[in-house]
């Protein structure tokens, strides 16, 4: 068994952000890298946490900020590749203050040998504007008759964004599922007919009615269905926690459990749900909590192993 140097590397950008590392190993441990990816360490940014081991492992597991990670083992680029590479998808919570952040993993190897490593970044704060917006008083305040419809779709969502589903790591950034730049900000605190609302969990894109709505990675289909607040829905499963959500389509042409690769057409852009107009809601989140999707198409988060 080896005994080596635990969270060797910090891969960050900003130079404002520090990451400070600590291990002890005990007999009978084994050694784990930390690499740590980020557009930003701010509110609503995707963190991408990357895993060596110098031994095989059973399991791998551990925690970002308090919060829990599922980790996915990338296949090995050679027969003759002697380390194991993991990795898993978490994120800055839109409420997180500045101050320190920590990553925490602990594997079993195949020999018994107990794997840790311990490294600490520092978050950073961020800022995020209002909006005002008028829509049709039912989405507000929905009517008695839809209670139901709506208690039943937020335990399906529940159920959904609970899932972690073992598929293969991606490997390249995402692509915008429609083209053209974002009409709303990610995180920005909506007031709808004067009643405040939830931060906006995704960004709106320009898309005229029809347009066609496009996979922004591979996945597999976990809803496709019409829901009350966002219409005609997809939302994608990427593996490990990470989904994509496409809202107020006028058409979806992908079935529930389907495998759509990068580029694949989920359906076409509408105005259905709770809407001003035909646009195309564009959401990610690790779990049920949201990030800022436009942080996916970062190459950042995808390096060459």
């Amino acid at each position: 068994m080896s005994i080596g140097v635990v969270g060797r590397a910090l891969w960050i950008l900003g130079p404002s952000l520090l990451g400070q590392v600590s291990s002890s190993l005990a007999a009978g441990e084994s050694a784990l890298e930390i690499r740590i990816l980020a557009r930003s360490l701010a509110p609503g940014e995707a963190v991408r946490i990357f895993v060596h081991s110098e031994d095989p492992l059973d399991s791998l597991e551990g925690t970002f900020a308090d919060q829990p990670l599922f980790f996915l083992r990338h296949e090995p680029e050679a027969p003759t590749q002697a380390r194991e590479l993991w990795s898993a998808w978490s994120l800055v919570d839109l409420e997180s203050k500045p101050g320190l952040g920590k990553v925490q993993v602990v594997g079993h190897a195949v020999s018994g040998a107990r794997a840790h490593a311990v490294k600490t970044v520092r978050l950073l704060g961020r800022e995020f504007p209002t909006q005002r917006l008028k829509v049709e008083p039912k989405y507000v305040t929905p009517p008695p008759e839809v209670e139901e419809r709506i208690s039943r779709e937020r335990q399906r969502l529940a159920a959904v964004y609970a899932t972690r589903r073992v598929l293969p790591p991606l490997s390249s950034p995402f692509l915008p599922p429609v083209p053209g730049k974002p009409t709303s900000r990610f995180g920005t605190r909506r007031i709808l007919n004067g009643v405040p609302r939830d931060p906006h969990p995704g960004i709106d894109l320009p898309a005229r009615e029809g347009t066609p709505v496009k996979a922004a990675a591979p996945g597999r289909i976990a809803v496709a269905s019409e829901l009350y607040y966002s219409g005609r829905t997809v939302i994608l499963d990427h593996g490990g926690g990470l989904f994509t959500v496409y809202a107020h389509l006028s058409r979806i042409d992908v079935t529930e459990e389907a495998w759509v690769d990068r580029g694949q057409l989920l359906g076409l852009s509408g105005a259905t749900g709770r809407v001003t107009g035909p646009h195309l809601h564009w959401g990610a989140k690790i779990g049920d909590r949201p990030l800022d999707p436009v942080c996916l198409v970062d190459p950042t988060y995808y390096p060459a192993r």
